[in-house]
Formats: C-alpha cells, structure tokens, sequence
C-alpha cells in the first residue's frame, strides 16, 4: 500500500503548494476522523496494535502500545488524533499551541525538497490556541475515549516578550493538564524569534523553576496528579549547551526530553543548494538528532526516558534512534513522503529498545 501512495497518491499532492496540501490532508483526515465507523473500519484493516505484545512499553508512568509516535506540528490544532490513533500510532502529540489564536509567519512557509527526503518550515506556530484545541479534544478524544497516550505541545505567543514566556507556558499548561497524558514545553522552534534563547540557562533555570512551581502548586491546590512534563530541545546546540539543559530538566524533576525539533543548519552536502529558510526536518537531521540523543542517554546514564525525533525514513533509521537510546520514537517528515499507511508498517516491525 505505501508503494501505491508514493506512486499515485503522493505525486498529486506534490503538484500542489506544501501548505495547501498539509491543510486539505488534514480537513480529509479531520472529516474522516468523525466517523466512529471509519475510524473503526481503518483499525480494523491495519490490525490495529495486533504486534502489541512485541511493541508495548512502559514510559514516564504511561502505557504506550508501541513505539512510534506522531510528532507535533502534523495536527496543530488537534483535529484528528483519533484516526490517527487507528492508523497505528502508539502515541500521538498535538501542537504547537499558544495561549491566543495567532497566525503564524507569511507565506509561503513550507516548502519540499524531495530529493533529500526533507521538509522545510517557518510557519511560526500558527494555531487556533489553547482554548480551541482544549474544547476540540474534550469534545472529540477525550480521556475516556483513547487507547493511546495524547501529548500537548505548548508554545510561546509570537508577541511574548521573552521575559514573559513563562506566563505564556503556564497559561497553556493550566489550560491543557486535564486533558493531556503529557505535556511538552517547546523552546526549540526556529521560526518564532528569540524562541531558542530559552535554551540558554540565564533563561532556562527561572523559566522551569517557575514551571514546577505551578505544577507542584497545582497538585497541592487540587489533589490532581500532575501530567509528565517534557521539554523538547533544538539539534543545534553545542553538547556543552544540551548537558546544561539536561541538567536542569532533572534538577527541576521534568519527566523526559525530546530530542530533537527542526535544525537552520543544511548538510554538508547541500553547499551549493539555494533552500528558502526555516527549519529542516525529514532525513537529512538523522545523524545529528541520533548524536544528541546518545549523548543525553550516556550523560543521564539511561534514567531520563527520551522521544527521539528527527530523520526516521526507514526502519533502520527508526533502529538506529532506539540503539542511540531513545525510548519512544516521532515521526512528521517521513508521513508526507511514504503515506498513512506508513506509522503501522514501522510500529509493527520495531522491537524492543534496549533498556526499557
């Protein structure tokens, strides 16, 4: 089936602009997504999480039927996590969202490179924010509802004074921890400035101090169990940078680390290739992403579970993130290049990590 969507379906989709295509798929997949009967029907063709008993793991106490989640930026808005649970995810992570609607960076803000397997974007966090993804999710995947673990990337607004941005990722994290199985602070985005200054520990320390703070404060106040909280990190940070940052996630009790988001740096091999820019996803980041993670699970020792993202194109890249040693796995890039069908094919035919 993947061969039929690279050699029929995709080519269509690639006549048209990037963004427009990304937003007609997700309207088909938003319609598809509610009918039960469909979603249903789609679960039932692909088995479903049938490989389970050679897949499930346990993680930062959540039950997850196999490895392969789907990153956040492919359902901004969360409209469709539910076909997206029957189409083989074992996770699935909606966002960026923000605290209020914004529009996001001018376009065009996505743009394909076919030739390396690569997406680029700046597209600037443009959501509906925090309030309308909150009533979609309540309305149409609710905890009750799920099969899978549901993670909420949190951003912070386009006009946030730097300054500000723990106001802004506390206001989004009040809004979702009912709702969500997991919370991800995202202060690795390219495409909205002064974003990754966040990573520098001058502004890292107070950003999650007071970040825990609430969450510890929330707990007392309500009784009510906070979500595992991750932060997810850039791929191109210097190690002396990224050990700070670890650092400080323990330090400050996170729950896991997502490594990595989209690199502004091209491969060697593009040199002499004019590319709009944004940030590069898909598999030219493979090796660099894999480096970051291996780097983090020696520096932790294997105690701070990781989501390795960036560069799964096959099942040897997907592998090669698990040995680095990631617990869970994300996938975006890979989705616009091999098709729907493509997260059940390699859920199914990822074995266990080691040391999870």
């Amino acid at each position: 089936m993947i061969p039929i969507y690279q050699k029929l379906i995709r080519p269509i989709l690639f006549r048209l602009d990037a963004e427009i295509a990304h937003e007609q798929s997700v309207r088909l997949l938003g319609v598809v997504s509610k009918s039960k009967l469909l979603r249903k029907s789609i679960k039932s063709i692909l088995g479903g999480h049938s490989n389970k008993q050679n897949c499930e793991v346990n993680c930062m106490g959540l039950h997850f039927p196999n490895r392969i989640g789907q990153a956040a930026g492919l359902d901004k808005d969360g409209r469709f996590p539910a076909i997206s649970e029957a189409l083989g995810f074992g996770h699935v992570e909606v966002g960026t969202v923000t605290p209020i609607p914004q529009s996001g960076n001018q376009k065009p803000r996505l743009f394909r490179l076919p030739e390396s397997e690569a997406l680029i974007n700046r597209m600037g966090f443009n959501n509906m924010g925090v309030d309308s993804l909150v009533n979609r999710i309540q309305k149409t995947y609710s905890k009750n509802s799920r099969t899978i673990p549901l993670g909420i990337n949190i951003g912070k607004g386009k006009e946030t004074p730097i300054e500000q941005a723990l106001d802004d990722y506390v206001s989004g994290y009040m809004a979702v921890a009912d709702i969500a199985d997991y919370v991800t602070i995202n202060i690795s985005s390219p495409n909205t400035a002064d974003l990754r200054t966040l990573q520098k520990t001058t502004f890292l320390d107070p950003l999650l101090k007071g970040f825990r703070d609430i969450r510890q404060e929330r707990q007392e106040n309500t009784g009510k169990l906070t979500p595992p909280c991750l932060i997810k990190i850039s791929p191109d940070e210097p190690f002396s940078l990224v050990e700070q940052i670890a650092g400080l996630i323990t330090d400050y009790g996170f729950d896991g680390i997502i490594a990595c988001n989209t690199s502004v740096h091209p491969p060697l091999e593009w040199n002499n290739k004019i590319i709009p820019n944004g940030g590069i996803s898909g598999k030219p980041i493979g090796q660099k992403s894999n480096a970051v993670i291996k780097f983090i699970h020696r520096l932790t020792e294997g105690k701070l579970p990781i989501i390795g993202s960036g560069g799964i194109h096959d099942l040897e890249s997907a592998q090669a993130k698990l040995d680095a040693g990631a617990s869970l796995l994300q996938i975006y890039s890979s989705m616009v290049y091999r098709g729907p069908l493509w997260p059940s094919f390699l859920a199914k035919r990822i074995p266990l990590a080691k040391g999870w």
